[in-house]
């Protein structure tokens, strides 16, 4: 074979491979799109099913079927796994179906990737709650607090602090409640609304005296709100300041009175608290008073008291036999000293002091030694204990 027809038997053979080789790359080119689309459509597919599922899920869940939605959204993550807001779906329909211990497993790993969630962190304090495990559910509740979260974190933290002081109030916690409390007051605005809240969760807590400070706020906003009228009412009878609890009492059965109603007789604790905080201004012998007028009010309360002695002491017997209260206190009223005639009780204030501490001793005393007292003696009993008798 000639040169020339070896060379031309090579040109053949480079241009069959090369043709072969184009062919072949078409081929797998061909193949390779085909093949990315198919994957691709697959994978738009699996997305489509998974928002599907989790949309079927979430509207179960917000129509109160946590069991429909837990089907629906764990079938939603096996077609995206790992999807953090399926997962947050899942673990809140756990919760909500009242499997306690899988919803803390579900929340507990996504704590983990996330510890400084505060949405996770609430959920895990509600879980703790309910697991009856306050020591994790107050750690959670504060780790909410100064976690992060997606809109109005001022709000929302705020909000989770409330639901923290009403879990310490339902754990008796009351110091501990109310600090929470006076933290939120502290960082929150001159809202009606939530002045009230404060200051209905404030008295939950005891503290009447900030209770009734934000009672004030709300009325200072809208002086016939009734929640607050009848609030404020409550707490200020209970600090004894029954001055203002006659006037918010009076004004709180106004507000919630028809026209129809005003002039009939409502039995109820507001009507009675009304009436007794007018009778005990009637009977309470204030310093503030002419002298006149105080020394007719001690008199009166004289009279009232001896007869509580006096009924208190027959239960014994004979005055050898009176406890030691009560021995004293006889010792006081049969002294010489004690001078109860108007004239005298006119010509001295001091005199006016003690009959008033005699009085207020033996409504004391005697409530000790025989019991509660009823009528004028349980209020004379009640200023007594209030806070400013007490102070003085």
């Amino acid at each position: 074979m000639s040169r020339t027809e070896v060379s031309l038997a090579r040109r053949r053979l480079f241009l069959r491979d090369s043709l072969t080789f184009l062919v072949l790359a078409l081929i797998t080119g061909t193949l390779f799109l085909v093949t990315l689309f198919l994957f691709r459509s697959f994978s738009s597919h699996r997305a489509e099913l998974a928002v599907r599922w989790s949309g079927r899920g979430r509207d179960a869940l917000n129509a109160g079927k946590p069991e429909q939605a837990i089907v629906a959204l764990r079938t939603g993550l096996s077609y995206a796994p790992g999807t953090r807001s399926y997962e947050l779906l899942l673990a809140q329909a756990l919760e909500t179906a009242g499997r306690t211990d899988a919803a803390s497993n579900y929340f507990m790993n996504l704590w983990m990737a996330q510890p400084g969630d505060g949405f996770i962190n609430l959920e895990l304090a509600r879980l703790s709650a309910k697991k009856n495990d306050p020591q994790n559910a107050v750690k959670y509740y504060r780790a909410s607090i100064y976690g992060t979260w997606e809109g109005d974190g001022v709000v929302r933290r705020r909000e989770v602090r409330l639901e923290l002081a009403r879990y310490l109030i339902a754990q008796n916690e009351m110091n501990a409640a109310r600090i929470e409390l006076l933290i939120a007051a502290g960082n929150s605005p001159g809202d009606p609304k939530l002045n009230r809240t404060l200051a209905d969760l404030l008295v939950e807590t005891g503290d009447m005296a900030d209770g009734f400070t934000f009672y004030n706020k709300v009325l200072k906003d809208d002086p016939k709100d009734e929640a607050a009228l009848e609030g404020a009412g409550r707490a200020a009878y209970r600090l004894g300041n029954f001055a203002s609890a006659h006037s918010l009492l009076e004004r709180a059965l106004e507000a919630q009175a028809s026209p129809l109603e005003k002039d009939q007789a409502r039995p109820g604790e507001l009507e009675t608290m009304l009436r007794n905080s007018r009778r005990i201004l009637e009977l309470r012998p204030s310093g503030k008073l002419r002298s006149s007028e105080r020394v007719s009010r001690i008199l009166m309360d004289l009279s009232i008291a001896k007869k509580r002695f006096s009924s208190c002491a027959a239960t014994f017997g004979t005055t050898d036999k009176l406890p030691p209260g009560l021995e004293e206190l006889n010792a006081r009223w049969a002294s010489d000293d004690v001078d109860h005639s108007r004239a005298k009780l006119l010509q001295s204030a001091a005199r006016q002091d003690t009959a008033v501490q005699l009085i207020y001793d033996t409504e004391v005393q005697t409530s000790r030694i025989c019991g509660a007292p009823g009528g004028d003696d349980a209020l004379l009993l009640l200023l007594a204990k209030s806070p400013d008798t007490v102070e003085r």
